[in-house]
């Protein structure tokens, strides 16, 4: 991967078998130990840094505990692809 913006070098404490699983990693795939722990680095960014503008892009991953007749709400499948399509913004 080649980047067309500078680059900011860092000092980064990691553990001496997470950089060896990196560096077999990065053997194994023809790649530099830095390019993948950058893109890790991106990656972690990118899903929790990165705003969340629209209902499509939040995780409900997390249980919920629903109201009392959110069943309904549910189950009226009118919202749903308002909902779906991103066109409904926070």
């Amino acid at each position: 991967m080649n980047h067309t913006y500078n680059m900011k070098p860092i000092t980064l404490y990691v553990t001496e078998p997470m950089y060896e699983t990196y560096q077999v990693q990065a053997q194994k795939q023809g790649r530099k130990t830095a390019e993948l722990i950058r893109n890790a680095m991106q990656e972690y960014a990118d899903s929790h840094f990165r705003a969340k503008k629209m209902l499509k892009d939040i995780s409900f991953l997390r249980t919920v505990r629903l109201q009392a007749n959110a069943n309904d709400f549910l189950n009226d499948s009118s919202w749903k692809e308002e909902f779906l399509s991103g066109r409904i913004k926070l």
